[in-house]
């Protein structure tokens, strides 16, 4: 039987199953500890993925971002966290044990691109954007889990893929047949990796298998086909 979450745990939970559904039924099937791991660091990639809409202009963004980046620079320091609860369930998940975070603070510099309101040229260009911020969340997720360097870098590759699926027609509207190609391209390449990965390290990018759904039923919820596919992911290894 779980141990039950603490208040920190219980509102990552909260946050991810508010913000991002996905993310939060992939983490369902890790068991606890990298579950309550997989909560934190999804409701951190939502806590930078929301700055931008809360400000009224860019440095008040910037203010915010480089305040989690001292949050994350105290954490790898060992000191105690800050009085936040997705800084505390951060702590506790000892992340810093995982690596050196270097790729979060690097998806924090790319969470700094909306506040500018820069439009995308290309879907390279959203692609490298979504690797940078949402791709390097799924890579340390997957190197948290256990996962190895091919593994790692598969998942980081798929996550942008999937974030592209996802949010793609929102980012760049005139890119949208370019964005689709490219969503492919990333998926079926990252794909045979993932697949490869052991079952106890597949939770961290499990919401990658709803790549091809995003792609056919565009944006919706469709709830009980998003339950159906990461089931039969998870069971049989099919992204």
């Amino acid at each position: 039987m779980s141990a039950p979450l603490t208040q920190p745990e219980a509102y990552c939970s909260d946050l991810a199953r508010r913000g991002d559904e996905d993310r939060w039924l992939a983490a369902s099937y890790a068991p606890s500890p990298l579950r309550t791991a997989l909560y934190a660091l999804c409701a951190f990639r939502l806590e930078l993925r929301r700055i931008p809409a809360a400000v009224s202009e860019p440095a008040l963004g910037e203010i915010r971002l480089q305040w989690w980046r001292d949050a994350l620079e105290e954490i790898r320091a060992g000191k105690p966290p800050r009085a936040h609860p997705v800084v505390e369930a951060l702590a506790s998940s000892n992340i810093d044990a995982t690596q050196a975070l270097q790729g979060l603070d690097g998806a924090i510099d790319a969470a700094a691109r909306p506040l500018y309101g820069e439009p995308f040229e290309s879907a390279t260009a959203v692609l490298d954007w979504l690797k940078a911020l949402d791709g390097a969340f799924d890579a340390f997720a997957a190197s948290h889990a256990g996962g190895d360097n091919a593994l790692t870098e598969a998942a980081g590759r798929a996550g942008a893929a999937f974030a592209l699926a996802r949010e793609g027609k929102a980012l760049a509207p005139k890119l949208i047949d370019e964005l689709i190609d490219t969503v492919l391209a990333q998926h079926r390449e990252a794909a045979p990796v993932l697949e490869a990965g052991s079952s106890g390290v597949s939770p961290a990018f499990l919401h990658c298998a709803l790549t091809p759904l995003y792609l056919r039923l565009g944006a919706g919820r469709f709830p009980i086909r998003k339950r159906l596919r990461l089931f039969s992911a998870m069971a049989f290894a099919r992204f």
